[in-house]
């Protein structure tokens, strides 16, 4: 394009067209794109008078970016980074209504009413907006994306159509993960912050859980930690994924999402041990070791699992539980459960 106004540019002083002196090529080209865009008149198009108006702003890129533009979320964009320069409100207002009439999707129509609040205060056309994201929504995340902002005090603050809205949203539910989501959303301070409903709906989720998933697990044990009073299902959730638990790395993951659960300090405690007796690798003490120096802030247990063997750290925390796995052998021995020829202590300690 520069090479054809270079041309064209020389071509108009060979002419006489134009004197050198008084237009430079800056001046030449600018004047050439403002020609360049009369054809366009004729469309009626609005969005023509936001490029006229960003050419004569010389606000090159922008104007590029809006001759480029052909999606919803392009002319979003746009409309944001005019209102962060500090342009023109009503050219901007023009380019989000653009944006309206291109939007397919809950996420688009949601940053259109979040713009129509934020920057005009136009709350009856950001309902309209929800309305349509409602619409075009197919997946629980797009009903909770859109509840997300009608419920918060910075857009809608719509408390009780939202909480409609995060119910629609459980109905299109098909996963763990989705009951997860809504309920983090409804226990969010800014969005419902009712940590009741959200528990309901956790409970909900337990019926769909895989008990063989330890993500899955992991997962619900955390979020009614976090998202609820309940930490029994909390606690509940974590040692059902301890049962599935297969090797140092599943038992450090738990470790590390009980630590971010903060239930209480003696459970961590108990999990820590069990994730200390799969250790194989030297390394692994050092992970236990920050992890309980960060979340307990106990630094001489740390300093203790620093300077030992993982064998002797094993050997240790076996010990301390060595009497009373005797005692319960034995107390099985003579209730007729285990019958010692066939199940040594050594086998059943271990197991």
């Amino acid at each position: 394009m520069n090479e054809e106004l270079y041309e064209l540019y020389a071509k108009e002083i060979l002419d006489g067209a134009i004197d050198p002196f008084e237009t430079d090529f800056e001046a030449f080209a600018k004047k050439f794109k403002k020609q360049e865009l009369i054809g366009f008149e004729e469309v009626g198009d609005d969005v023509m008078k936001v490029q006229r108006y960003l050419l004569d702003e010389d606000e090159e890129f922008l104007l590029e970016d809006l001759r480029g533009a052909w999606q919803a979320q392009h002319y979003i964009d746009i409309a944001e980074a005019m209102l962060f320069d500090d342009l023109d409100e009503e050219m901007a207002k023009i380019v989000v209504n653009k944006a309206l009439s291109l939007a397919d999707s809950s996420e688009d129509y949601v940053n259109i009413a979040e713009l129509f609040i934020e920057e005009w205060d136009e709350k009856e056309k950001a309902k309209e907006a929800y309305k349509k994201g409602i619409e075009v929504a197919r997946e629980t995340s797009d009903l909770t994306f859109v509840a997300d902002s009608v419920a918060d005090a910075d857009y809608l603050d719509d408390k009780e159509w939202a909480r409609t809205i995060y119910q629609d949203a459980l109905g299109l539910a098909k996963s763990m993960y989705d009951f997860v989501y809504v309920a983090r959303s409804v226990a969010t301070p800014e969005y419902l912050d009712d940590k009741e409903a959200s528990k309901e709906i956790l409970d909900v989720a337990k019926n769909v859980v895989d008990p063989e998933d330890l993500q899955q697990n992991i997962r619900l044990g955390l979020s009614y930690a976090h998202f609820t009073d309940d930490r029994e299902s909390s606690k509940e959730y974590f040692v059902k994924a301890l049962s599935i638990a297969k090797n140092f790395d599943d038992f450090y993951e738990i470790l590390q999402n009980v630590a971010l659960a903060d239930i209480d300090k003696e459970f961590f405690k108990k999990i820590m041990k069990i994730t200390l007796l799969s250790m194989e690798l030297q390394p692994q003490k050092e992970q236990v070791a920050n992890l309980v120096e960060e979340y307990l802030e106990d630094h001489n247990l740390a300093a203790f699992l620093r300077k030992n063997s993982a064998e002797e750290i094993i050997t240790l925390f076996s010990k301390k539980d060595l009497e009373d796995l005797k005692l319960e052998y034995a107390q099985k021995i003579l209730a007729g459960e285990i019958d010692p020829k066939q199940t040594s202590f050594k086998d059943f300690a271990k197991s």
